[in-house]
């Protein structure tokens, strides 16, 4: 069972007054993306035509500035709570985990899990959905827009598994990614782990006309420390910058493509097209 909040019109009318006067000039398409809802979801609460989760209604009034009391409790079924198997760490685990330190996010006031990519790998969409139905058998949710990509899953027990068992963070991640240690002490899960992180937030370019290089980048210092150390410990001749982790040596990259297997099409196509024309990349 989950809470809800029932909301009188007057109420309702009160609250988003509140907070539509918090944003200003700002329009409701900037706001309720930081709540990681969809717009559906926003406008059926603003119109009151669904009950809203007690966690996010005590974080919109926080927003606004108020505290709106007598409203109506109700206890019901929640689509959220999700029975999950007994996940082990296992390489695919290790490998969602990279990809949620990468471009994931889990949000703990509805227990979304989800990955955001460039709608142009729709290939990369269809490998995520895969690996995620098959390891945590919870059906995903897919949206496509023009410029982007979101793959979603709502489970509270995954949540609680991701962030209580491996320590993922939840709402903002900087200054709080880390590699969890269990990954860290076996080097098949730390390959699996690579692969997902540098799927999400990894390129492949050439630099020099004919040079190439392997980027990871990230804004959280310590996090990008630890990918150092890790790329280091795998045997990669890797330098460190403010805001990436690069290996140039074409040979530690042909090697990070052989062991580490990246499984984004766009990162193979590119390092594809250089070893078949050894000269540039599409």
């Amino acid at each position: 069972m989950a809470t809800f909040v029932h909301l009188e019109d007057k109420q309702r009318e009160i609250l988003f007054e509140k907070i539509k006067n918090k944003i200003s000039n700002s329009s409701w398409e900037k706001f309720y993306p930081d709540y990681n809802i969809s717009r559906a979801s926003f406008f059926n609460y603003y119109l009151g035509k669904k009950d809203i989760p007690l966690d996010l209604f005590k974080s919109l009034m926080g927003f606004g500035g108020i505290t709106l009391k007598n409203v109506q409790k109700i206890e019901k079924e929640r689509h959220l709570k999700k029975q999950i198997p007994n996940i082990i760490l296992d390489e695919k685990l290790a490998e969602i985990i990279g990809i949620l330190n990468g471009d994931g996010h889990i949000c703990p006031i509805n227990y979304e899990i989800c990955v955001v990519g460039d709608s142009k790998e729709l290939d990369y969409l269809k490998y995520l959905k895969n690996l995620f139905e098959r390891k945590f058998h919870l059906k995903t949710q897919t949206m496509i827009d023009k410029s982007k990509f979101k793959i979603r899953v709502y489970s509270k027990e995954l949540f609680k598994l991701l962030t209580e068992k491996y320590g993922l963070p939840s709402g903002n991640k900087i200054g709080k990614l880390k590699i969890p240690i269990k990954i860290k002490k076996s080097k098949s899960l730390l390959i699996a782990y690579v692969r997902g992180l540098y799927d999400t937030d990894g390129t492949f370019y050439i630099r020099r006309k004919k040079d190439i290089a392997l980027e990871i980048s990230s804004a959280d210092n310590h996090f990008l420390m630890e990918i150092f150390k890790t790329l280091k410990k795998l045997g990669f001749n890797v330098r460190k910058y403010k805001k990436h982790v690069n290996l140039y040596c074409k040979k530690d990259i042909i090697t990070f493509f052989k062991i580490v297997k990246p499984a984004n099409n766009k990162h193979l196509k590119k390092f594809n097209f250089y070893n078949n024309h050894d000269a540039g990349v599409a």
